[in-house]
């Protein structure tokens, strides 16, 4: 990844975090383009997403740092306990591993922009995760399980 970018992209993803309370999030900034969804409320807000595409009805080839960071939060919230644990620990975990991902990118090409179309539904609802309630949890889940519709 370009030097110059890289503290682009944390700069992109802290200030994104910093506007959490206001509830309204551009998508995650990556290399020299990002793709930013509309204000609106969480229920409409995946309408107005782009979609992901298969590379002519097969899976994209993704990087394994890619791979792995799915599944190391597809494990965060599988082993997260509501009855006993923090939902602030629980976000602060997604969202490190969801910054990993952006970090340790090397896709390029049509892979990296489905890529892109794939994790900006999960940057949204991470943004509104607060742990607290089961559907957001749900939802997030729902996302992460797509992601080997897409990605190989």
């Amino acid at each position: 990844m370009n030097r110059i970018l890289l503290p682009l992209i944390l700069l992109a993803i802290a200030s994104l975090q910093s506007s959490c309370s206001e509830h309204t999030h551009d998508a995650a900034a990556h290399d020299d383009h990002s793709a930013a969804a509309p204000d609106s409320t969480p229920a409409t807000v995946h309408d107005a997403l782009p979609s992901v595409k298969l590379d002519n009805g097969q899976r994209w080839k993704a990087n394994p740092e890619t791979t792995t960071g799915i599944a190391n939060m597809v494990g965060i919230l599988d082993t997260y306990d509501p009855s006993s644990g923090d939902p602030k620990d629980l976000k602060a975990a997604l969202d490190d591993e969801f910054k990993l991902i952006f970090e340790r990118c090397t896709m390029t090409g049509e892979s990296h922009e489905q890529l892109h179309n794939y994790l900006i539904p999960i940057h949204h609802a991470l943004a509104d995760l607060d742990g607290i309630r089961e559907a957001d949890r749900d939802t997030i889940a729902a996302l992460l399980a797509r992601y080997a519709d897409y990605f190989e």
